[in-house]
């Protein structure tokens, strides 16, 4: 088996994701989109998936000895509470939750086998807080939060820990989107008065792939955002 580090991306397509590994110089990287476009990212190999099982099916033929989950992927269907349906509920709750519980659940015994393996969710800071219309969002977030700290809990001990990046605002699609008001409102809320940098994140992905006595842990890097 190789000792390289092989990082798998799930949500390759997000802007976080094209930016935070382009300088990257460790690390064999595999990411995952549901964008067509995907082929045109060159900052990793990257794959187009339509199912999950596409994903768990590469992800069991790697022969690293040291493999690495970001999940990076995430639905937000904007609505106000006494608006949001089941439905809308629901398929949050399903990409953001039970997806990658599916894919753990797969990979978690040759991660045991190696007795080493890195499990990484992320999220923006403002889902843990909560705000106006992100209801399903902030739900599954805070789920992905319970989830880390069991897995860590259950995990630790085969040398495969578990943590929580909780995210800031960084230049991205998402935040263009945003009403002027609203944007400069969570520049405002954050101790730096600034926007994220991406090499903040890939430090973080760094640090915990290259630190076995942290696990469970909700790693803000999020400028001091409150």
């Amino acid at each position: 088996m190789s000792d390289i580090t092989n990082i798998i991306i799930i949500g390759a397509g997000s802007n976080i994701a094209r930016n935070v590994f382009k300088e990257n110089k460790n690390y064999e990287i595999n990411a995952f989109s549901k964008f067509s476009n995907i082929k045109s990212i060159k900052e990793y190999k990257s794959h187009h998936y339509d199912k999950t099982e596409t994903i768990i099916k590469f992800i069991s033929k790697i022969k690293s000895k040291k493999i690495v989950l970001i999940f990076m992927e995430s639905l937000s269907v904007s609505n106000l509470v006494i608006n949001k349906t089941d439905q809308e509920m629901l398929k949050e709750i399903n990409a953001n939750v039970i997806k990658p519980h599916k894919i753990i659940k797969k990979i978690l015994p040759k991660m045991i086998k190696n007795n080493w393996g890195r499990i990484i969710f992320s999220g923006s800071s403002r889902a843990l807080k909560g705000d106006a219309g992100i209801s399903g969002y902030s739900i599954s977030k805070h789920a992905l939060v319970g989830y880390c700290k069991v897995l860590s809990r259950e995990y630790a001990r085969f040398g495969i820990t578990t943590n929580y990046l909780s995210l800031g605002i960084f230049q991205s699609k998402l935040l263009n989107s945003l009403k002027r008001n609203t944007k400069k409102s969570i520049i405002d809320n954050t101790d730096t008065g600034s926007i994220g940098d991406y090499k903040s994140v890939y430090n973080a992905v760094h640090f915990i792939i290259n630190s076995n006595y942290v696990s469970g842990a909700i790693i803000p890097v999020n400028g001091g955002f409150n």
